[in-house]
Protein backbone atom coordinates (compact mmCIF):
# COMPACT_ATOMS: atom_id res chain seq x y z
CA UNK A 1 0.00 0.00 0.00
CA UNK A 2 2.46 2.33 0.71
CA UNK A 3 4.60 1.59 -2.67
CA UNK A 4 1.20 2.27 -4.36
CA UNK A 5 0.33 5.48 -2.54
CA UNK A 6 4.15 7.01 -3.20
CA UNK A 7 3.39 6.09 -6.67
CA UNK A 8 0.22 7.98 -6.72
CA UNK A 9 2.43 11.20 -4.86
CA UNK A 10 4.58 11.40 -7.66
CA UNK A 11 1.55 11.12 -10.09
CA UNK A 12 0.29 14.15 -8.53
CA UNK A 13 3.22 16.11 -8.44
CA UNK A 14 3.98 15.82 -12.25
CA UNK A 15 0.66 17.88 -12.33
CA UNK A 16 1.53 20.82 -10.62
CA UNK A 17 -1.78 20.18 -8.61
CA UNK A 18 -1.05 20.36 -5.35
CA UNK A 19 1.21 24.00 -6.01
CA UNK A 20 -2.44 25.26 -7.40
CA UNK A 21 -4.73 23.60 -4.07
CA UNK A 22 -1.79 24.97 -1.78
CA UNK A 23 -1.98 28.41 -3.42
CA UNK A 24 -5.91 28.31 -2.91
CA UNK A 25 -6.00 27.34 0.48
CA UNK A 26 -3.85 30.04 1.43
CA UNK A 27 -6.14 32.84 0.45
CA UNK A 28 -8.43 33.17 3.04
CA UNK A 29 -5.07 33.02 5.40
CA UNK A 30 -3.50 35.73 3.59
CA UNK A 31 -6.93 38.19 3.04
CA UNK A 32 -7.61 37.70 7.14
CA UNK A 33 -3.94 38.70 7.64
CA UNK A 34 -3.96 41.55 5.73
CA UNK A 35 -7.26 42.58 6.92
CA UNK A 36 -5.92 42.43 10.32
CA UNK A 37 -2.75 44.47 9.63
CA UNK A 38 -4.57 47.46 8.17
CA UNK A 39 -8.32 47.48 9.22
CA UNK A 40 -9.91 45.03 11.64
CA UNK A 41 -7.68 44.23 14.73
CA UNK A 42 -10.17 41.99 16.71
CA UNK A 43 -8.83 38.43 17.48
CA UNK A 44 -12.02 36.95 19.06
CA UNK A 45 -12.57 33.38 17.79
CA UNK A 46 -16.17 33.85 17.85
CA UNK A 47 -16.90 37.60 15.85
CA UNK A 48 -12.77 38.72 14.74
CA UNK A 49 -9.75 37.11 13.16
CA UNK A 50 -10.68 33.16 12.95
CA UNK A 51 -14.13 33.64 12.51
CA UNK A 52 -13.80 35.59 9.13
CA UNK A 53 -11.29 32.82 8.36
CA UNK A 54 -13.17 30.06 9.57
CA UNK A 55 -15.83 31.42 6.91
CA UNK A 56 -13.57 32.03 3.69
CA UNK A 57 -12.18 28.65 4.51
CA UNK A 58 -15.12 26.91 4.46
CA UNK A 59 -15.81 28.00 1.13
CA UNK A 60 -12.68 27.02 -0.31
CA UNK A 61 -12.38 23.48 1.46
CA UNK A 62 -14.93 21.27 -0.40
CA UNK A 63 -13.67 23.00 -3.88
CA UNK A 64 -9.67 22.32 -3.13
CA UNK A 65 -11.03 18.56 -1.74
CA UNK A 66 -13.19 17.81 -4.85
CA UNK A 67 -9.98 19.28 -6.90
CA UNK A 68 -7.55 17.32 -5.74
CA UNK A 69 -9.75 14.01 -5.62
CA UNK A 70 -11.00 14.28 -8.93
CA UNK A 71 -7.06 14.99 -10.53
CA UNK A 72 -6.26 11.83 -8.71
CA UNK A 73 -8.62 9.77 -10.61
CA UNK A 74 -8.72 11.87 -13.76
CA UNK A 75 -4.91 11.71 -14.39
CA UNK A 76 -5.33 7.84 -15.35
CA UNK A 77 -8.71 8.68 -17.68
CA UNK A 78 -6.71 11.50 -19.22
CA UNK A 79 -2.97 9.36 -20.03
CA UNK A 80 -5.69 6.38 -20.81
CA UNK A 81 -4.49 4.29 -18.05
CA UNK A 82 -7.01 4.11 -16.43
CA UNK A 83 -8.00 0.33 -17.50
CA UNK A 84 -4.12 -0.95 -17.47
CA UNK A 85 -4.36 1.10 -13.71
CA UNK A 86 -7.22 -1.52 -12.39
CA UNK A 87 -5.62 -4.54 -14.38
CA UNK A 88 -2.23 -4.40 -12.40
CA UNK A 89 -1.79 -7.60 -10.23
CA UNK A 90 -2.71 -5.99 -7.17
CA UNK A 91 -6.11 -6.07 -5.34
CA UNK A 92 -8.14 -3.32 -6.58
CA UNK A 93 -9.69 -2.25 -3.31
CA UNK A 94 -5.86 -1.48 -2.79
CA UNK A 95 -5.73 0.93 -5.76
CA UNK A 96 -8.68 2.71 -4.68
CA UNK A 97 -7.84 3.42 -1.43
CA UNK A 98 -4.11 4.30 -2.56
CA UNK A 99 -5.59 7.09 -4.34
CA UNK A 100 -8.32 7.81 -1.66
CA UNK A 101 -5.34 7.86 0.94
CA UNK A 102 -2.66 9.78 -0.61
CA UNK A 103 -5.43 12.39 -1.49
CA UNK A 104 -6.85 12.91 1.93
CA UNK A 105 -2.85 12.46 3.21
CA UNK A 106 -2.71 15.95 1.53
CA UNK A 107 -5.36 17.62 2.61
CA UNK A 108 -4.47 16.92 6.31
CA UNK A 109 -0.58 18.17 5.66
CA UNK A 110 -2.92 21.53 4.01
CA UNK A 111 -4.68 21.60 7.58
CA UNK A 112 -2.25 20.53 10.04
CA UNK A 113 0.32 23.57 7.92
CA UNK A 114 -2.60 26.13 8.22
CA UNK A 115 -3.60 25.42 11.83
CA UNK A 116 0.64 25.22 13.04
CA UNK A 117 -0.04 29.45 11.45
CA UNK A 118 -3.48 29.92 12.83
CA UNK A 119 -1.85 28.68 16.63
CA UNK A 120 1.48 30.56 16.33
CA UNK A 121 -0.51 33.83 15.20
CA UNK A 122 -3.18 33.39 18.17
CA UNK A 123 0.03 32.49 20.81
CA UNK A 124 1.36 35.92 20.14
CA UNK A 125 -1.24 37.78 19.27
CA UNK A 126 -3.82 36.75 22.23
CA UNK A 127 -1.87 34.16 24.23
CA UNK A 128 -4.75 32.17 25.95
CA UNK A 129 -3.90 28.37 25.39
CA UNK A 130 -8.02 27.69 26.07
CA UNK A 131 -8.34 29.70 23.42
CA UNK A 132 -6.00 27.88 20.87
CA UNK A 133 -7.27 24.82 22.02
CA UNK A 134 -10.89 25.70 20.94
CA UNK A 135 -9.56 27.08 17.61
CA UNK A 136 -7.92 23.67 16.98
CA UNK A 137 -10.67 21.63 17.80
CA UNK A 138 -12.82 23.77 15.70
CA UNK A 139 -10.89 23.60 12.66
CA UNK A 140 -10.01 20.04 12.97
CA UNK A 141 -13.67 18.76 13.32
CA UNK A 142 -14.41 21.08 9.95
CA UNK A 143 -11.91 19.45 8.29
CA UNK A 144 -12.35 16.05 8.89
CA UNK A 145 -15.92 16.34 8.22
CA UNK A 146 -15.85 18.41 5.13
CA UNK A 147 -12.68 16.59 3.36
CA UNK A 148 -14.12 12.91 4.44
CA UNK A 149 -16.96 13.48 2.51
CA UNK A 150 -16.48 14.84 -0.22
CA UNK A 151 -12.85 12.74 -1.21
CA UNK A 152 -15.89 9.79 -0.95
CA UNK A 153 -18.35 11.66 -2.90
CA UNK A 154 -16.09 12.93 -6.19
CA UNK A 155 -14.30 9.94 -6.31
CA UNK A 156 -17.31 8.26 -7.49
CA UNK A 157 -18.34 11.67 -9.47
CA UNK A 158 -15.24 11.83 -11.41
CA UNK A 159 -15.25 7.65 -11.86
CA UNK A 160 -18.88 8.34 -13.81
CA UNK A 161 -18.26 11.62 -15.19
CA UNK A 162 -14.35 10.64 -16.32
CA UNK A 163 -14.96 14.30 -17.22
CA UNK A 164 -13.22 16.87 -14.72
CA UNK A 165 -14.19 20.23 -15.50
CA UNK A 166 -17.59 18.50 -14.45
CA UNK A 167 -16.50 17.11 -11.72
CA UNK A 168 -14.55 20.48 -10.50
CA UNK A 169 -17.84 22.67 -11.85
CA UNK A 170 -19.86 19.92 -9.38
CA UNK A 171 -17.59 20.55 -6.52
CA UNK A 172 -18.17 24.54 -6.73
CA UNK A 173 -21.68 23.89 -6.71
CA UNK A 174 -21.29 21.92 -3.73
CA UNK A 175 -19.81 24.69 -2.06
CA UNK A 176 -21.92 27.38 -2.76
CA UNK A 177 -25.08 25.41 -1.76
CA UNK A 178 -23.09 24.89 1.44
CA UNK A 179 -22.54 28.04 1.91
CA UNK A 180 -25.93 29.32 1.09
CA UNK A 181 -27.88 26.20 3.38
CA UNK A 182 -25.08 26.44 6.45
CA UNK A 183 -27.09 28.93 8.90
CA UNK A 184 -30.93 26.93 7.64
CA UNK A 185 -32.03 24.95 10.54
CA UNK A 186 -31.86 21.88 8.70
CA UNK A 187 -28.55 22.00 7.59
CA UNK A 188 -27.26 19.05 9.41
CA UNK A 189 -28.83 17.15 6.90
CA UNK A 190 -26.27 18.69 4.70
CA UNK A 191 -22.83 16.94 5.79
CA UNK A 192 -20.67 19.64 5.00
CA UNK A 193 -22.60 22.64 6.13
CA UNK A 194 -22.86 20.32 9.68
CA UNK A 195 -19.33 20.28 9.12
CA UNK A 196 -19.84 24.03 9.87
CA UNK A 197 -21.98 23.89 12.37
CA UNK A 198 -20.53 21.48 14.43
CA UNK A 199 -17.17 23.24 14.11
CA UNK A 200 -18.57 26.44 15.86
CA UNK A 201 -20.14 24.54 18.28
CA UNK A 202 -16.79 25.02 20.02
CA UNK A 203 -16.22 28.53 19.76
CA UNK A 204 -19.52 29.05 20.54
CA UNK A 205 -22.78 27.11 21.61
CA UNK A 206 -25.37 30.02 19.59
CA UNK A 207 -24.10 29.01 16.46
CA UNK A 208 -25.19 26.00 16.71
CA UNK A 209 -28.69 24.28 16.27
CA UNK A 210 -31.72 24.72 18.47
CA UNK A 211 -32.34 20.48 18.23
CA UNK A 212 -29.16 20.45 19.63
CA UNK A 213 -28.41 16.54 20.63
CA UNK A 214 -31.34 15.80 18.09
CA UNK A 215 -29.48 17.60 15.55
CA UNK A 216 -26.08 16.52 16.16
CA UNK A 217 -27.39 12.46 16.08
CA UNK A 218 -29.03 13.11 12.65
CA UNK A 219 -25.84 14.68 11.33
CA UNK A 220 -23.50 12.50 12.85
CA UNK A 221 -26.09 9.38 11.50
CA UNK A 222 -26.28 10.68 7.84
CA UNK A 223 -22.44 11.50 7.79
CA UNK A 224 -21.76 7.85 8.70
CA UNK A 225 -24.56 6.53 6.29
CA UNK A 226 -23.42 8.72 3.35
CA UNK A 227 -19.66 8.32 3.67
CA UNK A 228 -20.28 4.43 3.93
CA UNK A 229 -22.83 4.08 0.79
CA UNK A 230 -19.77 6.49 -1.55
CA UNK A 231 -17.31 3.84 -0.02
CA UNK A 232 -19.61 1.13 -1.50
CA UNK A 233 -20.56 2.85 -4.37
CA UNK A 234 -16.45 4.21 -5.30
CA UNK A 235 -15.74 -0.32 -4.71
CA UNK A 236 -18.83 -1.48 -7.20
CA UNK A 237 -17.57 0.87 -9.71
CA UNK A 238 -13.61 -0.11 -8.96
CA UNK A 239 -14.41 -3.82 -9.39
CA UNK A 240 -17.45 -3.77 -12.49
CA UNK A 241 -15.68 -5.69 -15.23
CA UNK A 242 -17.62 -3.27 -17.85
CA UNK A 243 -15.36 0.09 -18.13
Amino acid sequence: MFKLMKNEWIKLKSEKVILVIVILSLIPLLMNFANFAINNKDISLESGFYFTYYNQYFMMLPIISSVLISFTFYMEFKNKMYLDWITYPIPRFQLLFSKLFISTIIMSAICLMQLIVLSVFYFIVDGNIANILRLTASYIILHVIVVTTITFVFAAIIQLTKNIVASISIGIGVSLLSMILMAAPFSFLIPTAFGYRLGLLVIDNGYYYEGGLAATITGIGLLILINATMLTINLRLIYKKKL
